[in-house]
């Protein structure tokens, strides 16, 4: 198991019960390692247990230099994205990861956001701080009698169409796939970006994949819309995303990430336009106690032949 804090990670009875499913040992990692360091640490096992943080990208070129003995790895993450599904299959490497240990966490989160650049939340701290001048304006808008574009109908995003409900929110949705949820309107992508005021963020993303949000669909939201991406930063084009707020053809936009270039977006998160969350939104107390006994459950199963959680060949193909 590779962790930032190694054993220490687990409580008494996860530990108990990775050491009775086969010969466990943990490192610790704090930053992410090598393919070279992942291959060392990794060398002679049959399974490996992982974080983002340590292994922040299993590429074919990290996954190619994996020890042979390796057969199944767990991911400490929902998402899969970071993983070429492609080249583990081709490796024949079994991989398990948590389908649902923080979506009431993530929801929660997204609201947060989306109630931050309603009601000017961050600005209104930073103002009594003394961090902006006493001019800064904090006038915000009600959420209810909005409408709110849920990009993403799954665990995480019927949870947010939900709350968004429960706030007086008109909700929008847009997935191929047939979610049937209550007083949701189901409309196309481009529509969706089109009549909404606020836009969230909810889908998944494959290995490589470009954004969902490019230039072109970014050019198709209201100029008082706001999006809020607690998904995947990726699905954004930000360069295009940081321009139409800066030229206010956007009102603001929140990740759950930091922004790559910081310098471009400066002024803009001074303003309070663009919020960062630094992927904080999984993180409560409840997400990582049911995330870490899944994790181990999913390294127990695969240590006794019967995988579980697992991303399949149909997803590689």
């Amino acid at each position: 198991m590779v962790t930032a804090t190694g054993k220490a990670t687990f409580n008494s009875a996860q530990v108990a019960r990775l050491q009775g499913a086969g010969d466990t040992r943990f490192h610790t990692a704090t930053a992410a390692l090598t393919p070279a360091d992942l291959a060392t640490l990794l060398e002679g096992a049959e399974l490996a247990g992982v974080t983002p943080r340590a292994v922040p990208r299993l590429s074919s070129d990290v996954i190619g230099a994996l020890p042979v003995s390796v057969r199944g790895v767990a991911v400490f993450a929902t998402g899969v994205d970071f993983v070429d599904l492609r080249a583990m299959h081709r490796r024949g490497i079994t991989l398990a990861h948590l389908p649902d240990y923080s979506g009431v966490s993530v929801a929660e989160h997204t609201i947060g956001l989306l109630l931050t650049l309603a009601r000017r939340l961050h600005l209104s701290r930073d103002r009594g701080l003394g961090r902006v001048p006493e001019s800064t304006s904090v006038r915000g808008w009600q959420v209810s009698g909005r409408s709110l574009g849920v990009i993403g109908l799954g665990r995480i995003g019927s949870r947010v169409a939900a709350l968004g409900q429960a706030l007086g929110m008109r909700v929008f949705g847009c997935d191929p796939r047939d979610h049937d949820m209550a007083d949701v309107t189901r409309c196309s992508l481009d529509e969706l970006l089109s009549r909404v005021d606020v836009v969230s963020l909810h889908a998944p993303t494959t290995f490589g994949a470009g954004p969902l949000l490019t230039e072109a669909r970014i050019a198709l939201l209201q100029p008082e819309a706001v999006v809020i991406n607690t998904s995947r930063a990726q699905l954004v084009d930000e360069a295009a995303i940081v321009t139409a707020v800066r030229q206010r053809r956007v009102a603001g936009y929140a990740v759950d990430d930091w922004l790559r270039d910081r310098a471009a977006a400066a002024r803009l998160l001074a303003e309070g336009r663009l919020v960062e969350t630094g992927h904080t939104a999984w993180y409560s107390q409840e997400a990582l106690d049911q995330g870490l006994d899944t994790w181990v459950d999913n390294v127990v199963a695969l240590a006794r032949g019967r995988p579980r959680n697992v991303i399949g060949p149909v997803a590689a193909s």
